[in-house]
């Protein structure tokens, strides 16, 4: 089992997508083993943001979308998924098991 890191690259700022990625989360979360699961929000509106999403256009060899999630510094999704969907993607990252739903190679 590893820990898996979800990134939600959005505008934080009046943005319905965000905070319905947020929430999801936060709603998702206590169904797993505490430290297994971390997420945090990358702000393209702020430079610190725009700073983390050219750090990630370099790992992943892509730009994430507006909005998108990143799991474990690759692209997931480039929407904000349901919550049983990105339920099933993080309980696959944390067990290392390839996902069925997507390409995380």
């Amino acid at each position: 089992m590893r820990e898996v890191h979800v990134e939600i690259v959005a505008k934080q700022k009046g943005c319905i997508l965000c905070d319905l990625a947020i929430g999801i989360l936060e709603e998702i979360a206590p169904e797993f083993t505490p430290g297994m699961l971390r997420w945090s929000v990358v702000d393209v509106g702020d430079r610190s943001g725009l700073a983390r999403v050219e750090e990630l256009f370099h790992i992943c060899g892509k730009r994430p979308s507006i909005p998108s999630l990143v799991i474990n510094q690759k692209i997931a999704f480039d929407h904000i998924p349901d919550m049983e969907t990105l339920t099933h993607v993080i309980r696959e990252a944390i067990s290392g098991t390839p996902s069925t739903l997507l390409n995380m190679e």
